[in-house]
């Protein structure tokens, strides 16, 4: 099994990946950038797929796993509103990745694409907020108390 800190670390190097392409077939919708647009959007694409592929075969435990969330907000652990925001990103990615993809070949997916897209940069905002509001400014892996146990 892969130590947690280097699982958390390839899980940042995954975040950096996926969110830069976003970043990056944000600024580039363009159509003098279209050749970068899409570059992009099939990056954002592909790690939506490794992610799914490893999520498959993550071990229990793993940050790796797919998040499962709860409505319990009581239950000790994670804040059960971290694993909805991952959820939806990923869903909102995934789908404005997917449709992208699909408007390449059927034009008119071009409006879905575009408004999936849309709707997801609201949801990332608030994503950002939300872990801005419960880590205010520390370093996250610190302030992880179920991974302060197993880490040097």
């Amino acid at each position: 099994m892969i130590a947690p800190k280097l699982q958390f670390t390839l899980l940042r190097a995954w975040h950096a990946w996926l969110s830069g392409g976003f970043v990056v077939a944000w600024i580039t919708a363009d159509e003098d950038t279209y050749a970068m647009h899409q570059f992009a959007g099939y990056a954002v694409l592909a790690a939506i797929v490794v992610r799914l592929l490893v999520a498959l075969i993550a071990p229990k435990g793993s940050p790796w796993r797919l998040p499962r969330p709860r409505l319990n907000l009581s239950a000790k652990g994670r804040n059960p509103l971290l694993g909805w925001f991952a959820a939806a990103l990923l869903a909102g990615v995934g789908l404005a990745a997917l449709t992208g993809a699909l408007a390449d070949v059927a034009t008119w997916m071009e409006d879905p694409h575009e408004a999936a897209s849309e709707l997801t940069l609201w949801v990332i905002f608030a994503h950002v907020g939300f872990v801005l509001y419960l880590f205010g400014g520390k370093r996250l892996l610190n302030s992880m108390p179920l991974l302060k146990e197993k880490m040097p």
